[in-house]
C-alpha cells in the first residue's frame, strides 16, 4: 500500500515539476508567432489627391457645368413663353391661332426641357458610377502591390472599421502608387505614334544593252 501511495506521489511530483517547462514552451510558440498585420485604406483621400481621382473630378465637373448651361438656357426659353400667358394684354392682341401656337411652342419647350433633363441625370449617373469603379480599381491594384511588398495581411477599407488608428492608414502610400501608375499611362498616352514604314523605292529598269 505504500508503495503505490509512494509510485502516486512521484508521478504527481513529475507532473507538477513538468508543467513549469510546459507552459514555458507555450509562451514561446505563442510568442514566435507573428502578429498580423493589418492596415487601413480611405478611400476618400485617396479619390481627392491622387491625380487621377483629380483628373477625374475635373472631367466630371466639367461635363456637369455644360449640362447646367444647356438646361438654364432651355429654362430661360421656356420661361419667356410662360411669361406671356401672365400678360392680359398680350394674349388679348392675339388671334385664335396664334395662341395656339403659342400653346404649342409651349409644351415642345416643356417636354424639351424635361427629357433633356431626365438625359443629363441620366448620364451623369452612369458616369459617376464609371468613375467610382475605375478609381476602386486603382486602389485595389495599389493595395494588393504594397501588400505583396510589405508583407501585410489585411488591408480594409476605412467604411468597413469602426474604429482604426492613424499610424496604420496607408492612404498616402496607396495615392503615391496611384500617382506613379497615372503618369506611366499618361506619359505612354502622350509618345508619338511610330511613323509607318516606307514602301521600298521601285527597281530602276536597266537601259537596253546596245548591239
Amino acid at each position: 500500500m505504500k508503495i503505490k501511495y509512494f509510485i502516486a506521489l512521484m508521478l504527481a511530483g513529475a507532473v507538477f515539476l513538468n508543467a513549469p517547462s510546459y507552459a514555458a514552451e507555450l509562451t514561446a510558440q505563442t510568442t514566435q508567432a507573428a502578429p498580423l498585420r493589418i492596415a487601413i485604406v480611405n478611400f476618400k483621400t485617396c479619390v481627392e489627391k491622387s491625380k487621377a481621382g483629380m483628373k477625374e473630378q475635373a472631367s466630371f465637373e466639367a461635363m456637369k457645368k455644360q449640362f447646367e448651361v444647356i438646361l438654364l438656357d432651355k429654362e430661360k426659353a421656356l420661361s419667356e413663353v410662360a411669361s406671356k400667358f401672365n400678360d392680359i394684354d398680350y394674349l388679348d392682341s392675339l388671334s385664335p391661332e396664334a395662341e395656339a401656337d403659342l400653346k404649342r411652342q409651349y409644351r415642345t419647350l416643356n417636354q424639351e426641357f424635361t427629357q433633356q433633363q431626365n438625359q443629363f441625370y441620366q448620364t451623369l449617373s452612369q458616369t459617376n458610377v464609371a468613375v467610382i469603379q475605375k478609381l476602386t480599381e486603382a486602389v485595389s491594384k495599389a493595395a494588393t502591390d504594397i501588400a505583396k511588398k510589405e508583407k501585410y495581411d489585411l488591408i480594409l477599407s476605412e467604411e468597413s472599421a469602426f474604429f482604426y488608428s492613424d499610424k496604420i492608414d496607408i492612404s498616402l502610400k496607396i495615392v503615391a502608387l496611384m500617382d506613379e501608375a497615372f503618369e506611366k499611362e499618361e506619359t505612354k498616352s502622350q509618345a508619338p505614334a511610330p511613323a509607318p514604314a516606307s514602301a521600298p523605292a521601285p527597281a530602276s529598269a536597266s537601259a537596253p544593252a546596245r548591239s
